[in-house]
């Protein structure tokens, strides 16, 4: 069979995900929701291609109809749940690891992600939501307008991260929600865990 390219194992990830879970195929509408595609002609796209590279059959037509002809090839990796991260207020710490979610290394460029379920909604003007996965690189710096989890005190909160002469604020992406200012006078306690790279959305 053809190689595949970045994009489409990551369909026919979900594809086998989906199914593993629920027993049938995504919608393209669910496809394009967990994947970030931009239309549903993005996602037909993808589908034709791994139909006419063999990997699938698709059934005109009919809603979901999807059969898998070939699994992925194991390309996945499983990566730390920490726990639950707080879009908003800080909630919990993220000693503890919950679980692993398998994902496709190279779909997010990096063998040492992390992920944190997301609970709360002040994230959700970046079409973060309550429950999603979020997965970060391990990293302990970050640039204006990057999405962090931090440690703040023993807690953890996932926002957006920006540093100005006053010292660094974490803002949320809902107007209902202040930011947090953190300046060296106060002596919080702030660090930086990792830089959001993606996200899975369990539907």
């Amino acid at each position: 069979m053809e190689k595949l390219t970045e994009k489409q194992k990551a369909v026919l990830e979900f594809l086998a995900e989906h199914a593993r879970q629920h027993g049938y195929p995504p919608s393209v509408r669910e496809l394009c929701g967990a994947l970030g595609l931009k239309s549903p002609n993005s996602a037909h796209a993808h589908l034709k291609a791994l139909r006419d590279k063999g990997y699938i059959r698709m059934a005109s037509g009919i809603n979901r109809g999807i059969t898998l002809l070939k699994r992925p090839e194991s390309g996945r990796s499983e990566a730390p749940v920490l726990g639950r991260v707080a879009a908003g207020p800080p909630v919990l710490s993220p000693e503890h690891e919950e679980e692993s979610i398998g994902v496709d290394k190279s779909f997010f460029g990096g063998k040492d992600l992390f992920s944190v379920r997301v609970t709360g909604d002040s994230m959700e003007e970046a079409h973060i939501q309550d429950g999603d996965h979020v997965f970060l690189r391990p990293q302990k710096t970050a640039r204006n307008g990057d999405i962090v989890a931090a440690l703040v005190e023993d807690e953890v909160t996932l926002k957006y991260f920006y540093k100005t002469p006053e010292g660094v604020e974490l803002r949320p992406a809902n107007a209902r929600y202040r930011p947090f200012v953190f300046r060296e006078e106060d002596g919080a306690r702030l660090e930086i865990l990792g830089v959001m790279v993606g996200l899975v959305r369990r539907l």
